[in-house]
């Protein structure tokens, strides 16, 4: 999907409204904060799937900009024949952490994003790999020449990569669920993603690749094959 289909998608969510949108390389909700209000925190988990082949994939947490999707402060884990730990602000490159939280199938992974909403200047990551009893807490400055996160966007995605501006094929990964999911905002309150809006992965002709459905406080992507 391009920035601006998307933007346009994500636009019209928020936290009483369900929308769908398609994207040609990931799955997944978003949920948009109220008028006058913005996300400080974010939380998901999920079990790694197991994956192989050499298609790239990711699955992450995240609080981004809900007009663009440009400035993401997010964190999970990469698939590219190996699987790794991750956390980053993009546009800024990403920074490995298998080292403190390494990552194999089957293993259970908790991801909180915050930003507190008097300093949108810096985040936290925080990144527990809860089977292995390993944690890493990461503090990251905002990406250079972006003045602050407009944390509007609440994010929970699975998302293949591209290579050399290629689409790549999407890898198996049968069925992804994101539990224990929230967010809270900067009034205090919080929600969960039952009225986030879903997005789809579509081919290019129009083949409908996945199937997301939330509820109160757990997101599932059901991998679909299109005959």
């Amino acid at each position: 999907m391009r920035l601006s289909q998307l933007a346009a998608a994500v636009a019209s969510l928020s936290v009483s409204t369900v929308y769908a949108g398609f994207d040609q390389n990931r799955a997944g909700a978003v949920l948009k904060a109220p008028p006058n209000n913005s996300f400080t925190s974010v939380t998901g988990s999920f079990t790694v799937p197991s994956l192989k082949g050499n298609s790239l994939l990711s699955i992450w947490v995240a609080i981004g900009d809900t007009l663009a999707q440009d400035v993401v402060l997010k964190g999970g884990i990469t698939y590219n024949k190996t699987l790794s730990s991750f956390v980053a602000w993009y546009p800024s490159p990403i920074t490995d952490i298998t080292e403190d939280v390494p990552v194999k199938a089957g293993d259970s992974i908790t991801v909180t994003v915050s930003v507190p909403s008097a300093n949108e200047t810096s985040g936290t990551v925080i990144l527990e790999n809860t089977t292995q009893n390993k944690k890493s807490t990461q503090f990251i400055p905002i990406p250079r020449n972006v003045d602050h996160l407009s944390s509007f966007a609440a994010d929970w995605f699975v998302q293949a990569y591209q290579h050399a501006g290629e689409l790549v094929q999407v890898p198996e990964f049968g069925t992804l669920s994101f539990t224990k999911c929230s967010a809270t905002l900067a009034d205090g309150t919080t929600t969960g993603p039952e009225k986030a809006g879903t997005f789809e992965i579509q081919g290019t002709s129009g083949q409908i690749y996945s199937s997301t459905k939330t509820t109160a406080s757990s997101i599932s992507i059901q991998q679909q094959k299109v005959q």
